[in-house]
């Protein structure tokens, strides 16, 4: 199965840019493909379940919508470990399919899946 990896650093300061990653993350699984989801900066804050049913995009669907399709499909979301606690939050506030992960992992990803910025 062709391997996709999105990575993004929007987060709730522009949350249509960070709508678009996680919707072409859906997407793409709809369409059959092996996706992963990495998010670094701002993005992590959308990893946690207390914020990202705060974040509404202009357009994209809410991300709360692509949060419960990811948990349903066990969609990957790989988040910056020291992006997400340099912020304070909780381990054990994070999405269920979210998974703390360092560069090195994010690189290791990259090598073996086409690459998609956002």
């Amino acid at each position: 199965m062709e391997k996709v990896l999105i990575h993004t650093s929007w987060g709730p300061s522009d949350p249509t840019r960070a709508g678009l990653a996680f919707t072409s993350a859906m997407v793409s699984s709809l369409q059959g493909l092996d996706v992963s989801l990495f998010l670094f900066h701002d993005a992590v804050i959308l990893a946690n379940e207390k914020m990202h049913p705060r974040i509404f995009p202009i357009g994209p669907p809410p991300i709360s919508n692509v949060i419960e399709y990811f948990n349903e499909e066990k969609i990957k979301v790989y988040v910056c470990r020291p992006c997400y606690e340099l912020r304070g939050m909780s381990h054990e506030d994070m999405i269920p399919t979210a998974a703390l992960k360092e560069m090195d992992f994010f690189v290791e990803l990259a090598k073996e899946s086409k690459v998609i910025s956002f």
